[in-house]
C-alpha cells in the first residue's frame, strides 16, 4: 500500500479511467482550497471593467460574415452574424488572457473566449460602476498588456497547481521554503512550456502561410489537414506534461518524455482518460451557458465550472501518479530478476 493525500492506493492494481475521475472529484472535494485561485480570478474578470476587443476584431468579422453570406443560405448568414455578434462583444483582453492559460496550463475559466459561452460572456458584472468596457483601439496596447498578464498570471496558475499535486503526489514532509521552492520553479517551468507551444503555433502558422503562397488551393487545404492532424497528436503526446511537472518537480523536458512515454505504455487507457475529460469539459460548457442568464447563474456556474475543471485536473494529476508507480514496481521486478540471475 502506498498513502497519498486523499487516499490509499492498492499498488497491485492501476487505476481505471472511471476510478481516476472518481479519484479527482473526491481530492477536490476533500480539498476545497483547491477551488479558491480560479474562482478568485473569475470573479475579477467578471467584475472588473472589460478590456474590449471589439473594435479590433470587426474587420476580420466582417470578411467572414461575407464569405457566409456568399453560402447562399440566408438562414445560416444570419445564425452566423448573430454568433459572430456575440462573440466580438464578448471579446475582453482578461478574457483572452484566460484563454491562453487554460491553453497552457488547463486553468478552468468560465470566462475563456469560447464560442459556447459567448453569451454568458456579456452578462454584466455584479458591480455597477465597473461594469463598462475600455476599448482597446491598437494591436500594440493588446501585446503590450496581455504579455506580462499572462506570464504573472502563471504564477498563481502554478500555486493552484501545487494546491492539487499535493493531494495527488506520494505523502511528504515538506517546510514551508520547500513549497515556495517548488512553486517557483514550476512558475518557470510554465514559462518554458508556454513558450515551447508558441514556437510550435507560429512554426504552424508561417509554415501555412508558405504552403498557401506555394501551392494554393487543394494542395493547401490539404497541407492544412495535415497540420491539423499533427497538431492533434502534439496536443495528445503533451496532455500530461502539466501533470508531469507539478506532481514530480521535473524539468520540462523530462515532463515532455514522461506524457508521451504513458501514452506509449497505456494508450488505449491513457486516450480512454482524455477523451472522458475533453468530452466532459465541452459539454458541460453549454450546461454552464445555460445557467448564465443572470448574476446568480453566473456566480453558480463560476462555482461549478471551478468544481469540475480542477476534479478533471485532480484526475489527471492522479492517474498521472499511479502510472508512475506502477512503471517503478515493474522496474523494482525487473531489476530484483536480475539480481536473482
Amino acid at each position: 500500500m502506498r498513502e497519498s493525500n486523499t487516499r490509499t492506493v492498492v499498488e497491485q492494481k492501476p487505476l481505471g479511467i472511471i476510478e481516476a475521475v472518481s479519484a479527482g472529484l473526491s481530492l477536490v472535494w476533500r480539498r476545497p482550497w483547491t477551488l479558491l485561485i480560479p474562482i478568485v480570478a473569475d470573479v475579477l474578470i467578471w467584475a472588473l471593467p472589460r478590456l474590449s476587443l471589439t473594435q479590433l476584431v470587426h474587420p476580420y468579422m466582417s470578411e467572414m460574415l461575407r464569405a457566409v453570406a456568399m453560402s447562399g443560405d440566408p438562414e445560416v448568414a444570419r445564425q452566423a452574424q448573430q454568433t459572430f455578434e456575440e462573440l466580438a462583444q464578448s471579446l475582453n483582453l482578461l478574457g483572452l488572457v484566460a484563454t491562453a492559460l487554460n491553453g497552457v496550463a488547463r486553468f478552468p475559466s468560465l470566462f475563456q473566449l469560447d464560442l459556447l459561452r459567448a453569451t454568458m460572456l456579456n452578462v454584466p458584472g455584479p458591480i455597477n460602476a465597473l461594469a463598462y468596457s475600455q476599448p482597446l483601439l491598437t494591436a500594440e496596447w493588446v501585446v503590450i498588456l496581455f504579455v506580462p498578464l499572462f506570464f504573472l498570471g502563471l504564477l498563481p496558475v502554478a500555486v493552484y497547481l501545487e494546491l492539487i499535486a499535493q493531494g495527488a503526489r506520494p505523502l511528504e514532509t515538506e517546510t514551508r521554503d520547500t513549497v515556495l521552492l517548488r512553486i517557483a520553479r514550476l512558475w518557470l517551468r510554465l514559462m518554458g512550456y508556454a513558450l515551447l507551444l508558441f514556437g510550435i503555433l507560429t512554426a504552424v502558422r508561417f509554415l501555412l502561410s508558405f504552403v498557401q503562397a506555394l501551392a494554393g488551393g487543394e494542395l493547401a487545404t490539404f497541407g492544412a489537414l495535415m497540420v491539423s492532424v499533427a497538431l492533434f497528436w502534439v496536443f495528445i503526446y503533451f496532455f500530461f506534461v502539466v501533470s508531469a511537472l507539478a506532481v514530480s518537480g521535473i524539468g520540462l523536458r523530462a515532463a515532455l518524455q514522461r506524457s508521451a512515454f504513458l501514452f506509449r505504455a497505456f494508450f488505449w487507457t491513457t486516450i480512454g482518460l482524455v477523451a472522458l475529460i475533453v468530452f466532459l469539459d465541452r459539454g458541460l460548457a453549454m450546461i454552464w451557458d445555460g445557467l448564465a442568464v443572470s448574476a446568480f447563474g453566473v456566480a453558480l456556474a463560476i462555482v461549478a465550472n471551478a468544481y469540475i475543471g480542477t476534479s478533471l485536473l485532480a484526475a489527471s494529476m492522479i492517474y498521472y501518479q499511479d502510472r508512475m508507480n506502477l512503471i517503478e514496481r515493474w522496474q523494482q521486478r525487473a531489476k530484483s530478476a536480475r539480481n536473482v540471475k
